[in-house]
């Protein structure tokens, strides 16, 4: 079997909307004899969604008897192609199709387009860019090689009105059973801005103020975020771009844990006590809605519940921008690969490289 080598002229292989992916295909064919008709070299970019779909039972009467019917609804899936570019850098000059043994080195050139949506790789689907190589076996299966690549688009921080503007929720419950309230608590959750990047520390505000009927003595509180990826599905499976559809679209929304802690604290009656926390992003891809099919949106989830006998919990949301530019554009970085690594989606391909997104971390002292 030939072996196949994907090189590329940038190191890291990260890549903007509009550049050129330029590189060189090492290809080792074996010395026995080796039949090819022709070397296919491709470009591809593209958004997939898929998840199966529900099985229902239900019931129905047939010759007077009772019987159960099952039913296998349509499995869901989607697809956007943003780019495809196609050459032939190979092909067999008679009828014998054999291909010199040896290496052989194919230098490729493809732009991609200026409107393409950052990479993503998830549980129901993926943003994807790749060079695949493909060579057609007369009486033989094909040999295909992809190798992944990353497409991340400039998302300024500066440039987004509410990245600078400080985000607050809160919330007012009554703690206790029915006939037994134990006191109001009121929980606040502040953030001096909304706009961050990967590497910055989200810096976190936590005030409770508890009026008791009875002591209360220990309250304790679980913060993160979650990434929350929002998975239409297109009517169609056209290779272009379908707007129309999105509105009759099925919709799949996924959650993924990205950080979690556990903190307890101490709240003596009628008083307020303030929690602050400062929680480091780690690679992770940007907030997104430029893709049709894929919605990446992340969330402050902070949830406190009461010890003891009769627990009791209360939470809020609060949403946050991740962008890839800060501020402050002086500040270095480094890529680094998603904090989900090479297991972050489960629709694999035999044929495709390990692979997982580099996303940039930037320097915080």
């Amino acid at each position: 079997m030939a072996t196949c080598l994907v090189e590329f002229d940038r190191s890291p292989t990260v890549f903007s909307p509009g550049d050129k992916v330029t590189g060189n295909v090492k290809m080792q064919i074996p010395e026995d004899e080796f039949k090819a008709r022709k070397v296919r070299m491709e470009m591809i970019g593209k958004a997939y969604t898929y998840w199966e779909g529900n099985v229902k039972n239900n019931h129905k009467i047939k010759n007077g008897d009772i019987a159960r019917v099952r039913h296998n609804c349509a499995d869901h899936k989607g697809k956007i192609v943003y780019c495809r570019f196609e050459t032939i850098v190979w092909k067999s000059d008679g009828s014998k199709n054999d291909m010199p043994s040896g290496q052989h080195i194919f230098p490729f050139s493809f732009q991609l387009p200026h409107w393409a949506p950052p990479s993503f790789e998830g549980d129901l689907g993926f943003i994807r860019y790749f060079i695949k190589v493909e060579i057609d076996r007369p009486w033989k299966f094909d040999d295909k090689f992809i190798t992944c690549l990353t497409v991340l688009p400039s998302i300024d921080l500066s440039l987004i009105p509410n990245s600078l503007v400080p985000s607050k929720k809160h919330i007012c419950e009554q703690f206790g059973v029915v006939l037994c309230k134990s006191g109001l608590v009121k929980m606040e959750v502040r953030l001096p801005k909304q706009g961050f990047v990967c590497g910055e520390g989200i810096p976190v505000k936590i005030v409770i103020s508890l009026k008791v009927l009875q002591r209360v003595t220990y309250t304790g509180f679980r913060d993160g975020f979650v990434n929350s990826q929002s998975h239409p599905c297109i009517g169609n499976e056209k290779e272009k771009v379908t707007y129309a559809t999105r509105l009759n679209a099925q919709i799949r929304i996924e959650e993924r844990k990205v950080l979690e802690e556990i903190v307890e604290i101490k709240i003596s009656k009628n008083e307020k006590d303030e929690v602050d926390k400062s929680i480091t992003i780690p690679p992770l891809p940007p907030s997104t809605k430029t893709c049709e099919i894929i919605d990446v949106e992340y969330f402050l989830k902070v949830k406190m519940s009461t010890l003891g006998t009769l627990k009791s919990a209360m939470k809020l949301e609060l949403p946050f921008i991740i962008g890839t530019v800060p501020i402050d554009k002086d500040r270095k970085f480094d890529y680094k690969k998603s904090v989900f690594g090479y297991a972050a989606t489960v629709l694999k391909n035999r044929d495709v490289q390990k692979f997982a997104p580099l996303y940039p971390v930037y320097k915080f002292e």
